[in-house]
């Protein structure tokens, strides 16, 4: 199974778009498992000649070759726990990864709504979009693929001021290492109560503040694992109550203690973990 990952040239559609990942794999007899890890980007993801099967319960997904099968899309974010995917066969998959607030630059809709359609990216974009999707997948090199999503981002962003969320986004990533209850401190700096952006936040990212915060860390987490800095460090730098309390975050996302999953991670590229 081959992972390839691209960015956006464009400067607006990199201030929305994190990358774009193209998932390929040629082998038509055996089973393929990989798992990924919760992030705070959301993942609209493209299949052509498969049937997927997400179980939305325990966060996993089985995509099956079918030759008959026409192009499908899933919409997969807001995950708590490791993402645990399986492929049978063949598999040529194209996935657009925005950032956290970046897919609201598309659509109005609420986001934890899209994701249990059983076809976001035309809930998202439009019915009228098969001849843009097959172009897509007749394009066999990754660059024309990447080229191509970015004409049509482009040609269907609707930006829309959400100056709020935005706000909150950046003073959670800042105040990470800060002590207290940051949440109470944004809305009493911005006059609002936190009923108020717990809504704003479900409504246009579809995950709450505690949580936007908490995989922030998260991730924070894993660009510190193959250092040297030790877990008592890490604990006290991350701002964890104490060492006890990393460990059992890790175990949550990961379902692995922190040594364990070091030692089984694999990271592709840049922020894209992956275990076998």
């Amino acid at each position: 199974m081959n992972f390839k990952i691209t960015r956006p040239e464009n400067k607006e559609l990199r201030k929305v778009i994190d990358y774009f990942l193209f998932i390929n794999s040629t082998d038509t007899a055996c089973i393929q498992n990989y798992i990924t890890y919760p992030n705070n980007n959301c993942c609209l993801a493209l299949y052509k000649n498969n049937q997927v099967s997400w179980n939305q319960l325990e966060n996993s997904c089985s995509i099956t070759n079918d030759s008959q099968a026409s192009i499908s899309s899933r919409l997969y974010g807001w995950h708590n726990q490791p993402f645990k995917v399986s492929v049978t066969g063949e598999l040529d998959q194209i996935c657009i990864l925005f950032k956290v607030t970046g897919l609201s630059q598309f659509t109005q809709k609420p986001l934890n709504q899209i994701s249990l359609e059983d076809d976001p990216f035309s809930e998202i974009f439009g019915f009228d979009r098969l001849y843009f999707k097959q172009q897509l997948f007749e394009a066999k090199c990754t660059n024309r693929r990447t080229q191509l999503l970015e004409t049509f981002l482009l040609q269907n962003r609707n930006p829309r001021p959400i100056q709020l969320i935005q706000s909150y986004i950046q003073y959670a990533g800042a105040s990470i290492t800060e002590q207290g209850n940051k949440i109470k401190d944004f809305c009493r700096e911005n006059y609002i109560s936190e009923s108020t952006l717990f809504r704003s936040c479900i409504d246009k990212i579809g995950e709450s503040p505690k949580d936007i915060k908490t995989k922030y860390r998260f991730r924070l987490f894993l660009r510190h694992l193959h250092t040297d800095v030790k877990l008592t460090e890490l604990a006290y730098l991350l701002n964890y109550s104490d060492q006890s309390h990393l460990i059992k975050e890790v175990k949550k996302f990961t379902g692995l203690s922190p040594k364990k999953f070091a030692s089984r991670v694999k990271q592709e590229e840049n922020d894209f973990y992956v275990t076998y």
